[in-house]
């Protein structure tokens, strides 16, 4: 299944004003992915870096040059991930270069129309290494001088953690494991992360599986009543009745950290927050909103639940004071297809939103039209208004077999010959894809200052036979 987030243009999406360059720029790999100092003129330089770990990638094949051109110069990178195309092994270099990137394991990496001295090229691992995570254990403070709650009702906590702030990385989605309760004389198993309270029963001895790194620890504390039917679980309801968070936390892989002890979110320290949303794109009628907590190298708490939309357009958040005082909020909206649950789809984000008025999402980035993928070009209609386009290649398990990134407005294009064929037999799709970042410029862009500033995604697909 294709996610709306696997845009391969995330890896040049920020600005960072560099300015000019006096006298000719050193190699110089940008953190993160990126294109800088100064337009192509004889000199280029070029980083190649694994998409997930930033590890620099040796042995990598760099090549310059126009899909169809015979004279494409080619380099490999060395120990250090960078590959040099200088006057002397590469003449004639000046302005925009289309450049593709190939390594064993990797999918393909193809730029058209880059112009920088130094570019960083993040490429992703066909086969990437498991997520690095840590085991936190503890309670939720008062958690046993809640009340009972009523007949077919019983209060939760999901114990989870702040995604990072990279939109697509692995380690916001993973997998929990089970633990038993004790009732009477009979064990149940629950999620290791799940607090239960109900009337035979109130245990919150949590295990979380998290993610490395800065962090903070989040539970959403809902009612969850089964509409009588105890036996029919599809028709429970769950209202959300509070939070408790810890902020300041930073786990290594593989540490066991026993004893966390999470404060609840009393409900003065709770606040309403309310949007309102534009028409929906031609072809989407399904949508789903949600306030984000911004809380910078921790990471971000989505407050997802319950979803925003146009007939729900309100909820509660906690205040920014106290543990959150440093924290900000954002507002990140998804449209789809309801058939498909899929593409067509687009993203809207708002930064820095002020809770204390309605805040007003007044457009949507439409996707690209008119996809198409015929004997070996690929090319779709423009987005008005976006900062760039892109393109993947996936087989139809919605891995990636190539991904393309576009910096000078073209909508047509041909990829290079690679042998072996990165591309399998059979039916593949090819996404289109637009992204917008206003006031930025193409010319100087790192990957690391993108997540403040995008405020557009979106994407379409066609299917095609190689």
């Amino acid at each position: 299944m294709r996610r709306l987030l696997s845009f391969p243009f995330l890896v040049v999406a920020a600005a960072i004003g560099c300015g000019g360059v006096d006298g000719p720029a050193a190699p110089r790999l940008i953190t993160g992915g990126g294109v800088g100092d100064g337009a192509i003129s004889g000199t280029l330089y070029v980083h190649v870096t694994d998409e997930e770990t930033r590890e620099v990638i040796s042995s990598a094949k760099v090549r310059v040059g126009e899909s169809s051109d015979p004279a494409a110069c080619e380099v490999l990178t060395d120990s250090t991930g960078l590959a040099k195309f200088q006057p002397d092994s590469c003449p004639g270099l000046a302005g925009a270069v289309t450049v593709t990137i190939t390594a064993s394991g990797y999918a393909p990496v193809t730029w058209i129309g880059v112009n920088g001295v130094n570019l960083t090229i993040p490429i992703r691992n066909s086969n990437p290494p498991a997520v690095q995570t840590a085991t936190v254990s503890g309670t939720i403070a008062g958690w046993s001088t809640l009340p009972t709650p009523g007949a077919n009702h019983q209060t939760l906590a999901l114990v989870g953690y702040s995604g990072s702030t990279d939109l697509g990385d692995r380690a916001n989605e993973l997998t929990q494991g089970m633990r038993n309760v004790t009732v009477g004389a009979q064990v149940f198993p629950i999620p290791s992360n799940l607090c239960v309270i109900n009337q035979a029963v109130s245990d919150c001895d949590w295990i979380l599986t998290t993610r490395t790194g800065p962090q903070a620890l989040v539970a959403i504390i809902v009612d969850q009543f089964n509409s009588n039917t105890p036996d029919d679980d599809t028709d429970d309801t769950f209202t959300v009745t509070g939070y408790a968070i810890k902020t300041g936390q930073n786990f290594s892989k593989d540490q066991p950290t026993n004893g966390m002890t999470l404060d609840m979110i009393p409900e003065a320290d709770m606040q309403p927050f309310t949007a309102s949303f534009a028409s929906l794109p031609s072809g989407m009628d399904f949508m789903g909103a949600f306030p984000a907590l911004e809380l910078g190298a921790e990471g971000r708490i989505a407050f997802t639940t319950p979803a925003l939309d146009m007939a729900r357009t309100s909820t509660r958040v906690p205040k920014l004071s106290g543990a959150l005082a440093g924290a900000h909020y954002s507002l990140i909206a998804v449209a789809q297809d309801s058939e498909t649950q899929d593409s067509p789809s687009t993203l809207a984000w708002m930064h820095d939103v002020n809770v204390s008025a309605t805040v007003a999402l007044s457009s949507w980035l439409p996707p690209p039209s008119n996809i198409l993928a015929s004997g070996g070009t690929y090319s779709f209609s423009a987005v008005s208004g976006a900062t760039l386009h892109g393109g993947e290649i996936q087989d139809m398990t919605g891995k990636r077999v190539w991904s393309i990134t576009i910096f000078d407005g073209s909508t047509s294009f041909t990829l290079p010959g690679l042998s072996p064929d990165p591309l399998p037999a059979g039916m593949l799709t090819f996404g289109a894809s637009a992204l917008q970042i206003p006031g930025i410029s193409l010319g100087n862009v790192a990957l690391d200052d993108a997540r403040d500033k995008i405020t557009g995604i979106s994407n379409d697909f066609a299917t095609f036979t190689h």
